[in-house]
């Protein structure tokens, strides 16, 4: 899993640990606090989540929770070192658990046995986690981390339907629910049914507007007017060696790329959320401002982040 996935991934499920921790482990906690999650091992690592907790009994205890979501033939091995620093740096022996969420069986080991050296953690596959802990909750965040759990009884286009209407239901404001179904479709990834999901929202016309959006509107409007008068300087200036006129249309073609720039940064924010923005290095190199206006278009079009990187790939 790429590091920009990992950290997008990381961002959508920090909003239901708490939920997986009640629901899915069973511990009834009263109160939680983060803890820093790099760890100054041999190399630095970071953790996924540390949490300090209180539990119901008045007990103290610290939870080490890690996704993964591929096989890492030496989970066992990582889980240990972080259960020994923790325990040291703490002084409070971690409650440690791995959610798997990939798609492919687990091979992975939970324990490790030696003649000096035993180490068990709590290895969970979210595949076998009844979905309905989820899809009926009344929280958006909760609802979304239904698509990684079981729902062979519902079956994927009822079930996947399910998940859309909850958010339908539950998010009636058009640019936050856009935001959760986009959250949808990155952990649908791990299920390989991303089209599914994209379809469905299709048929459902969940599908996000971005030219309604007032945001992006006003981005490229106040976008627009910035270039246009940092193009009309510089224009100006270079006016004095190529003639006024040519700088200053110049200068109006810098402002409209500016415009265009700050507009598809906005869009793609709206629409895919960071993995979106990270494409705004290849933007910035297309050629022409023709290139960057039908890239804009294509944004609201599209429906998939592959459509686009395709038309990055033949044109940058």
């Amino acid at each position: 899993m790429s590091k920009r996935y990992d950290k997008i991934l990381k961002e959508i499920l920090k909003d239901v640990v708490d939920t997986l921790i009640t629901r899915v482990i069973g511990l009834k906690i009263v109160k939680s606090t983060a803890i820093e999650t790099k760890l100054q091992i041999t190399n630095e690592r970071e953790a996924d989540f540390i949490l300090r907790v209180e539990l119901e009994d008045g007990s103290i205890s610290l939870l080490h929770i890690e996704f993964q979501a591929t096989n890492y033939s030496k989970m066992v091995y990582r889980e240990l070192r972080y259960w020994v620093y923790l325990t040291e740096v703490h002084g409070i022996a971690p409650l440690q658990y791995v959610f798997y969420i990939g798609n492919e069986p687990i091979t992975m080991k939970d324990s490790l046995s030696t003649k000096t050296t035993t180490h068990k953690y709590n290895l969970i596959d979210m595949r076998d986690v009844d979905c309905e802990k989820f899809l009926y909750s009344d929280k958006p965040e909760e609802v979304i981390i239904s698509i990684l759990c079981n729902y062979q009884k519902k079956g994927v286009k009822i079930f996947i339907r399910e998940i859309l209407e909850r958010l339908n239901e539950l998010v009636p404001e058009e640019t936050l629910r856009g935001k959760y179904i986009r959250q949808v479709e990155v952990l649908s990834q791990l299920r390989d049914l991303q089209g599914e999901v994209s379809k469905e929202a299709e048929a459902m016309a969940l599908v996000y507007d971005l030219e309604r959006d007032i945001r992006f509107r006003q981005g490229c409007e106040q976008g627009m007017t910035k270039g246009i008068e940092q193009g009309m300087i510089k224009g100006k200036q270079e006016g004095l060696l190529e003639g006024e006129q040519r700088g200053q249309l110049k200068g109006l073609l810098e402002g409209k790329r500016e415009g265009l720039l700050a507009g598809i940064e906005l869009g793609l924010e709206l629409k895919y959320g960071l993995i979106g923005v990270a494409l705004m290095d290849k933007v910035r190199v297309l050629p022409t401002v023709d290139k960057l206006d039908e890239f804009k278009n294509l944004i609201r079009k599209a429906a998939s982040l592959d459509e686009l990187k395709d038309f990055l790939g033949k044109n940058v």
